[in-house]
């Protein structure tokens, strides 16, 4: 019994579930006998007290014997609807707990996944910049590789400023409703800095930008460089080493549109919803290698939603993902 738990955690819930039902309807059944032969029980009564009364006048032809009956088909659809009701609800209401339950299962376990997930990403360029250090510390290296370790350094404190920057802006955007202090600021100098920055990547992977110039956006400078620096990280994530990511940055009519397409592994249809939902990180084979805590795309989303605006993936055919961002703004 005990593995039969383990399996199926909710076995108790079913077997509670089943036995609720069962005993509703049960006790409709009961309640719609027990007026029945209330029902039958009364009509004799009263047939042999009309009949003495009576005898030239059949008691089944009576007023009175309409009225009994009139009040016992009240009864009885009355019985037959509130049980329908009840049933009807207690099934909905069990549904609906067995679907918090699947739910908080399920964010458990994404915060399970999570907290490990940290430990490895924290613990893993700790300890490449611990060997780095220590190699240049204790040895005489040449200049070359002497400055090969202390790119990978500053690579992976990079990796770590980018984790600890997710964590706490996650965190505070859990905390706050509003999480954003909007100001003007030039989106396509900020965007080609971004592009700029992340070209150097252990991937070699080329990052090509198609900005349009002096596009402004009334937001939070540190959120939106939050989000386009995660959607870039995580095209970069989950593409073959050498291949090509494009950025594409544009204000058209009433809305600035940010596109970013890469030529990675793709995102399966059902998956597509879930991937926005913290903690969540895509299930295959390809993305499970590669290192992340789930927080990246999350962010993004809040960051649209904070403008009211809509996220679109897309096939890159052949291969890869197009994620388009649309910002509804004010028109010239």
């Amino acid at each position: 019994m005990k593995t039969t738990f383990a399996k199926n955690p909710f076995t108790i819930f079913y077997i509670v579930f089943g036995y609720i039902i069962v005993f509703s309807v049960w006790w409709a059944f009961l309640l719609y006998q027990k007026n029945e032969t209330a029902f039958k029980e009364r009509v004799e009564i009263n047939a042999i007290y009309f009949q003495s009364n009576n005898p030239s006048v059949t008691y089944i032809n009576s007023p009175e014997y309409h009225q009994l009956k009139e009040k016992y088909s009240r009864q009885k659809t009355m019985i037959l609807l509130e049980g329908t009701v009840f049933i009807v609800l207690l099934i909905i209401g069990l549904l609906v707990v067995r679907r918090i339950l699947v739910k908080e299962m399920q964010v458990t376990e994404l915060q399970k996944n999570f907290l490990l997930s940290v430990s490895h990403e924290l613990k893993s360029p700790l300890a490449s910049i611990k060997l780095n250090l220590q190699t240049l510390n204790q040895r005489q290296v040449e200049k070359t590789i002497s400055d090969k370790l202390m790119n990978n350094s500053i690579l992976d404190i990079a990796r770590l400023e980018s984790l600890i920057d997710n964590i706490l802006f996650a965190s505070k955007m859990e905390a706050t409703n509003s999480f954003m202090s909007k100001e003007l600021i030039n989106i396509s100098e900020v965007t080609e800095m971004l592009v700029k920055k992340l070209q150097v990547n252990p991937k070699q992977i080329n990052i090509s930008g198609q900005i349009e110039q002096n596009v402004y956006l009334e937001t939070d400078p540190t959120t939106f460089i939050s989000a386009i620096n995660n959607l870039l990280e995580n095209a970069i994530k989950y593409s073959p080493e050498k291949t090509a990511i494009t950025l594409g940055l544009q204000h058209t009519g009433n809305a600035i549109s940010i596109k970013v397409a890469d030529q990675g592994y793709g995102i399966a249809e059902d998956e597509r919803e879930r991937i926005f939902d913290k903690f969540y990180r895509v299930g295959s084979e390809n993305t499970r290698k590669s290192k992340g805590t789930g927080l990246g795309l999350y962010i993004v989303k809040r960051f649209v939603d904070e403008h009211q605006g809509s996220i679109n993936i897309q096939h890159n055919l052949p291969q890869g993902s197009i994620f388009t961002l649309l910002i509804p703004v004010e028109g010239d």
